[in-house]
């Protein structure tokens, strides 16, 4: 009876078992979705088209890297970039040029060789290019055939000097007011006829002087502060206390000068390098100068270029004065006079004229 029992508990599990492997066999098999992002170690026994990654934080930092340079170009790198290219188009501008040579009278400075030079910065290239060429009978003279950004002139001609300051002519288009050239308004270059040279006396002198409100008298010609007389009169003014450009209440202070017996022209360092003779009239009285401490512009120094005549006409000076106001009450005020003087009563000042 005991067997009989297990045989039939046998036959209910087996019978169980089919039931139930029958039963997951008609259940359809569940699809797991591929992860794109999974990467394997494994190296393929043959050889494949496509590079075998690596898990590695720098392989995967070089990955991103490459992904980025994939990307379209930002649309502020494609700005910049064709900014680059209108500027560099506006600067290849044409270059054509007319021009006439006349000397201090209006007469036509003919042969003379016109020396000049193009800048120029293009898509392909950037430097200067050099050429010349020579003025026909009645002074003109045409540049043409170029390209560039800038233009330099410099005339030659022996026995002559140039006498104009403006000989650099922008084309570059990017900005407003670039040179247009006009074939029937040429551009008008003076050139000093030299008359023959006189002796000059050098200016070259340096004053540390302290300071008071009575006038200061300097000779000129000899380089030194006299009593009285001599060539320029200066009278400075300040208030107590420190005067410093490091203060927010700077101090007012003022310096005006005064020529003895003679005149006085505020002019610039380019016009006095090319004027080799002294100016027939125009001359003021005096020239001022006045510093408030409320004033936006203030320092403690200036810089000025004059033409000066005095001792009635005697002396013709041009020089630059460099002045600095004592910052302490007790310190030094600063002159320094850099120029030249005519003492034979006479304008010319051709022997600081090239050679």
């Amino acid at each position: 009876m005991k067997i009989r029992g297990s045989i039939f508990c046998f036959i209910i599990v087996m019978v169980a078992l089919i039931v139930l492997a029958l039963w997951y066999g008609k259940k359809k098999p569940v699809q797991v979705p591929p992860i794109a992002s999974v990467e394997t170690n494994t190296v393929p026994s043959q050889p494949v088209s496509a590079p075998v990654h690596s898990t590695t934080p720098s392989a995967q930092v070089a990955s991103s890297m490459a992904n980025v340079s994939n990307q379209p170009t930002s649309p502020v790198l494609t700005d910049k970039v064709a900014l680059r290219q209108e500027i560099l188009q506006a600067n290849d501008a044409d270059i054509v040029f007319y021009g006439r040579l006349e000397d201090q009278s209006g007469n036509a400075v003919s042969g003379a060789a016109v020396n000049f030079s193009i800048q120029y910065e293009n898509p392909n290239a950037r430097g200067i290019q050099h050429g010349q060429v020579v003025s026909d009978g009645n002074g003109f003279f045409t540049i043409a055939g170029y390209k560039g950004a800038n233009l330099g002139i410099m005339p030659k001609k022996a026995g002559y000097a140039l006498a104009t300051t403006g000989t650099s002519f922008r084309y570059s288009q990017i900005s407003p007011g670039y040179f247009v050239p006009d074939a029937n308004n040429p551009t008008v270059i003076k050139m000093w006829k030299l008359q023959g040279t006189e002796p000059l006396v050098a200016i070259n002198k340096t004053f540390k002087l302290p300071y008071t409100d009575v006038p200061i008298f300097f000779d000129l010609v000899t380089g030194n502060v006299v009593p009285a007389g001599g060539d320029l009169e200066v009278i400075v003014t300040r208030a107590p206390g420190l005067i410093t450009q490091r203060r927010q209440d700077h101090g007012d202070w003022s310096i005006k000068f005064v020529p003895v017996s003679g005149g006085i022209i505020e002019t610039d360092y380019h016009t006095s390098q090319v004027t080799f003779d002294a100016p027939a009239d125009g001359y003021q009285d005096n020239y001022f100068v006045q510093m408030s401490h409320d004033d936006p512009a203030w320092f403690d120094n200036i810089q000025k270029v004059f033409f000066l005549t005095s001792r009635n006409k005697q002396v013709y000076s041009k020089f630059t004065l460099d002045f600095k106001i004592n910052d302490d009450p007790n310190g030094a005020m600063y002159f320094q006079f850099n120029g030249v003087a005519n003492t034979n009563s006479s304008r010319n000042w051709e022997a600081t004229a090239p050679q």
